[in-house]
């Protein structure tokens, strides 16, 4: 993944990671060293505080009778007690809004935000809770995302390669606020899981081509079907665009696949998903640039080439009374990151990941006194091989001389876990939940060049879970829980964490100092009210999350920096959600807002490209580039008829506000935040026959604003001063598509 750009991944910035000065925002990459890690989790759906959006009804044959649903796609149980906020985004919320990753699907739900530090539209950063999931290195990430009970976050810096997701053969994307306990380690905010598509009866086929402003168009076909107890489904995707801003085209290549079988107590699908992309990066700009001249890409050139496939299997079935599903998966990724630089030579890195796990639960209901206690227990485990080679490139692509061999690290990284819960029902619509996990981590570091370097760490843990749900009736519930989870460091956090040696960029890793995990406590109350026949949904939480040694990366200076553990900062927030689809037939309205205050609740010193002398961040000070507020609204309106009581012409406009926020490399809050900002969407939609017609404006009204800054050193100017450097937003653009049902 692309690191901290020179100053923007990386907290304070340093050029991009790079041991030469390079102009900012390069958006140049760490090297991946464990790129591509798949923890297996199995995923609970809570009932608990549902989103307003409701999860789809179940299409499996076997019995509900787990306390919470595993992360297979084929089982759509759902148990009570598991108290906490969820949401669901459906095909039809994805397909409405036109999304072209996760990072913009998610920025639909409250307190989700989205930032552009890589310069790129396919590879945006996400905030949600005050906690990052971005592909980027260098940021803290705390949330974890999943393809079908697969852990899809990379294991060098636990960031996610948006673009390898198969998001349009997804048929819900499900969420889970706060620590997860039952999923996986690693997931502090909220775990996201993507739960892909299999074939129905009666069956589908659809093509879609679409083009656009900035040269964008797209190619879209998938099929599916039932015959019998065997199902199928195939999706495929191709993608190119010019860019908006100088030299940042991609291409875009998907493929997806699953057969499946349905018969009597089995239910079993095999799945493959591939990708092969190509995407040009343009990073951030010294605010005057942006300002003037938003297209300008500083060091045109810089990409990112990824070609992964991923296998999976899912299975279960009755055994007597109980449930037992298995899952089994096999992942590989190659990659390519290329980095022109201002000054002195390129680098190019190469990263090759093999990894393979698997996991096992057995769940069932009994009664005790009485009443129903519903359990699961289970264990997963992968192992990881990754490999990684980073070279100085000669100026011009390598056509002054050959490329010289720098870095050459390799990994064999194991993880084990175990898992329990039960909830009870108490009587009088009263659910008490308790879940809990023990975590092994085995993370070794080979380096090929200096042996000396090579080191070992070992992490264990235990995260537990409490939570209870009460049900007045009416379509009401309320519930509160505590939780905790926990995220052990990742491979370039430890090799780059000692303060008297600063890791050069790219990182010249080796066996510093143990790092500490980060463990995040999370305090929950929330009430949710759904009437059906008024096609009313309604939400309302309060949370509180204290994290304990979180880990930030420190550029202590513009070419170096490393990893620290922070005593404590903490997360608190509001969040509201509202949504109305029974007012006539096709019109909806929808509203949600969040509030999110992020804060350092300890005093340490830091490291910031703005001042060499440091600075100190106190309890209190904001987290950079988390918003305190959030809105989004919405409204679909039905103009025209069609025979009977069908719409064929429907109008829609999405409006979102971001509050202000302080530039990364700030964390004192000394200077002044990035200005607040408004952005609607328009869209119109024909259907006619088997035929649907769309155009989507974005940014309707040509709003000009910025999405990321930091810090960094502009060495175009005299004196190479210290400045700030933005990403601008996306200027209005058009897509029109046209799809076809047969």
């Amino acid at each position: 993944m692309r690191n901290a750009e020179l100053n923007g991944r990386c907290r304070a910035a340093a050029p991009a990671f790079d041991a030469r000065p390079d102009i900012p925002h390069s958006a140049l990459r760490i090297p991946h060293l464990l790129a591509g890690a798949m923890l297996l989790g199995l995923l609970p759906t809570p009932v608990g505080a549902q989103h307003p959006d409701s999860l789809p009804k179940d299409t499996s044959t076997l019995a509900p009778v787990v306390v919470t649903g595993v992360r297979l796609p084929t089982v759509r149980e759902i148990a009570r007690g598991l108290a906490g906020r969820t949401a669901t985004l459906n095909a039809g919320d994805l397909d409405a809004r036109g999304v072209r990753s996760l990072a913009d699907a998610l920025e639909q739900l409250p307190g989700v935000t989205t930032s552009d530090e890589l310069g790129a539209t396919g590879q945006l950063d996400v905030s949600l809770r005050g906690f990052q999931v971005s592909p980027v290195i260098g940021l803290p990430q705390g949330v974890t995302v999943y393809v079908d009970g697969v852990r899809a976050n990379e294991p060098d810096a636990h960031e996610v390669n948006f673009d390898l997701l198969p998001l349009e053969d997804v048929e819900r994307v499900e969420v889970v606020y706060g620590p997860s306990v039952l999923l996986g380690r690693n997931a502090l905010g909220a775990a996201v899981n993507l739960v892909t598509r299999r074939g129905a009866d009666p069956p589908s086929r659809e093509l879609e081509t679409s083009a656009g402003s900035f040269g964008r168009y797209e190619l879209k076909a998938h099929a599916g079907a039932r015959h019998g107890v065997w199902d199928y489904y195939l999706g495929a995707r191709y993608e190119r665009e010019d860019g908006w801003r100088q030299e940042t085209g991609s291409r875009i290549a998907t493929l997806f696949g699953k057969a499946g079988l349905l018969s009597g107590t089995w239910d079993a699908t095999l799945s493959y998903s591939g990708a092969d992309n190509k995407i040009f990066q343009a990073g951030s700009l010294p605010e005057s640039v942006a300002a003037a001249s938003p297209r300008v890409n500083f060091t045109g050139g810089d990409y990112f080439a990824p070609t992964a496939h991923l296998v999976i299997l899912n299975a279960q079935r009755l055994v007597r009374r109980a449930q037992l599903a298995v899952n089994a998966f096999g992942r590989s990724l190659s990659s390519e990151q290329f980095n022109v630089n201002f000054v002195g030579e390129d680098s190019r890195q190469r990263t090759r990941t093999r990894i393979g796990g698997g996991a096992v639960q057995l769940s069932a209901k009994l009664h005790v006194g009485g009443k129903e206690l519903r359990w699961l227990a289970g264990a997963d485990a992968d192992y990881q091989h990754t490999a990684v080679r980073i070279f100085a490139v000669p100026r011009g692509g390598g056509g002054g001389g050959p490329d010289s061999l720098t870095e050459s690290v390799r990994t064999n990284q194991v993880d084990a876990g175990a898992f329990a819960g039960a909830n009870l029902d108490l009587g009088r619509s009263l659910t008490a939940t308790l879940a809990a996990r023990y975590d092994w981590i085995r993370l070794p570091f080979e380096d090929l060049v200096d042996a000396t370097q090579s080191g070992l760490n070992i992490y264990r843990r235990v995260s537990p879970r409490a939570g209870l749900s009460w049900s007045p009736g009416r379509g009401h519930e309320v519930f509160a829980s505590v939780s905790r989870g926990f995220r052990a460091p990742a491979v370039v956090e430890i090799g780059c964490s000692d303060p008297a040696a600063a890791c050069p960029l790219p990182f010249a890793l080796g066996p510093d100092p143990a790092l500490q995990p980060v463990v995040a406590t999370t305090y929950e109350l929330g009430w949710h009210a759904r009437r059906a026949g008024a096609g009313l949904d309604a939400s309302a939480n309060v949370y509180r999350t204290d994290v304990r040694d979180d880990v930030f990366f420190i550029a202590s200076a513009v070419t170096g920096g490393y990893f620290q553990n922070i005593g404590a900062t903490r997360r608190t927030g509001l969040e509201l959600a509202l949504r109305w689809g029974g007012v006539g037939p096709g019109l909806r309205l929808y509203t949600n807002y969040g509030y999110t205050v992020a804060t350092f609740e300890t005093t340490a010193q830091l490291a910031t490209t703005r001042d060499s002398g440091g600075e100190t961040v106190k309890p209190g000070d904001t987290l950079p580039m988390v918003p305190g507020h959030r809105v989004n609204a919405g409204l679909v309106i039905p103009m025209l008829s069609g025979t009977g009581s069908r719409r064929f012409l429907y109008a829609a406009l999405d409006a979102r506000y971001v509050g202000r926020q302080w530039l990364r490399g700030d964390e004192a809050n000394a200077t002044r935040r990035l200005a607040d900002y408004a952005v609607a969407d328009a869209s119109v939609t024909v259907n006619w026959r088997e035929l649907e017609l769309r155009a989507v404006v974005r940014n309707v009204f040509d709003r000009r604003y910025v999405s990321f800054g930091t810090f960094a050193q502009n060495p175009t100017e005299s004196g190479t001063p210290v400045q700030r450097w933005v990403t601008p937003g996306l200027p209005r653009h058009l897509q029109v598509s046209l799809s076809a049902d047969f």
